[in-house]
């Protein structure tokens, strides 16, 4: 089998979202990859809706900021597959979309596993995987651009170098999300480089220091994913991509962000109470069990200092926040992890 370009989306109770970025993906100018989308939602229901919308029984309008990227699927037009995650272990797939119901929700960094499992036993090489999310909507030319730009890194660069590319955000096209993410190893709390700066046509991005791209999209060689492995699934959410680098890192690997501006995304719809900016209490203790986890696995000597500030300065916002009720579950967290 030739070597290809895949794209692989997790669909968690977001299908019109995942519906939006599959038209901007038919959308594009090169035609030339295979989608995988991994079905994480908690019941049968998006699944089958999915199939039925594809097949063309079902249409579905979606309501779009970016209608000039979109072009919708007809299930005529596309050849396409249904399965279970089982049948990923036994067969091999050509089709130009396949849909896989996960076998249950273990987290972002599972189901995108289910999908690379499945690229890693076809043995393909030289082939390039993009994890994108499926609240994102993709500019026409993005995948030629990304592209054209991995033709210019080396075969160790291939082999050891996890790319990403900035995001910019969905409801202000002109403003960046994230070139990249940054790390402190003291606190362990993560942020966005770039964030809220303009976009301009001359924007250089090696103005920008970044401890890891973003893993809203990921871009990685099959031989990446045979050197360095499968994304870690300690964490169910969030750190899965700082993970990444670190064990690249440990082999002389690297992380780099490609010059494509044509990726506009919505930003954590799924992991909001529905109140803006507020988490809820899952996520909460989540990201702060995952701040423990990624400094105890690289960062040792910063455990220490991790753990005092969720107990003194993150305490001391839920108290302002008024979430007193998730102090002593913290309290128990940051003793047990």
């Amino acid at each position: 089998m030739k070597s290809r370009f895949y794209i692989i989306l997790v669909n968690f109770n977001g299908l019109n979202d995942t519906i939006e970025c599959l038209e901007s993906l038919n959308a594009q100018k090169n035609q030339d990859f295979q989608i995988i989308v991994i079905d994480n939602s908690d019941v049968q229901d998006d699944f089958d809706t999915f199939q039925a919308w594809v097949s063309g029984k079902v249409p579905i309008q979606i309501e779009t900021s970016f209608p000039e990227f979109s072009k919708p699927f007809k299930g005529e037009q596309i050849d396409y597959a249904f399965v279970m995650e089982e049948a990923l272990e036994e067969q091999i797939f050509d089709e130009k979309l396949l849909v896989v119901k996960a076998r249950k929700n273990q987290g972002f960094a599972a189901a995108n596993n289910v999908a690379l499992r499945y690229l890693k036993r076809l043995e393909i090489e030289s082939s390039w995987i993009w994890l994108l999310n499926n609240d994102t909507v993709v500019a026409k030319n993005v995948i030629n651009e990304i592209k054209n730009l991995l033709y210019g890194f080396s075969t160790n660069d291939i082999k050891n170098t996890l790319f990403g590319t900035p995001l910019l955000e969905y409801d202000r096209s002109n403003k960046i999300q994230a070139i990249g993410g940054k790390y402190n190893k003291i606190s362990g709390i993560t942020s966005h480089i770039g964030e809220g700066i303009k976009y301009t046509h001359n924007l250089e991005l090696s103005n920008f220091k970044i401890d890891y791209p973003i893993g809203a999209s990921l871009i990685l060689s099959s031989s990446f994913l045979e050197h360095i492995g499968l994304m870690s699934e300690e964490y169910f959410l969030f750190f899965e991509e700082l993970d990444w680098v670190q064990r690249a890192k440990k082999s002389g690997g690297k992380t780099a962000v490609l010059p494509v501006f044509g990726v506009y995304h919505k930003q954590g719809k799924s992991t909001l109470f529905g109140v803006k900016n507020k988490k809820s209490e899952f996520i909460d203790l989540l990201s702060l069990r995952n701040r423990i986890l990624i400094s105890r696995k690289f960062y040792k000597k910063y455990l220490f200092t991790v753990k005092l500030f969720i107990i003194t300065a993150t305490i001391f916002k839920r108290i302002i926040s008024g979430s007193f009720d998730r102090i002593p579950k913290i309290i128990k967290l940051v003793i047990t992890t």
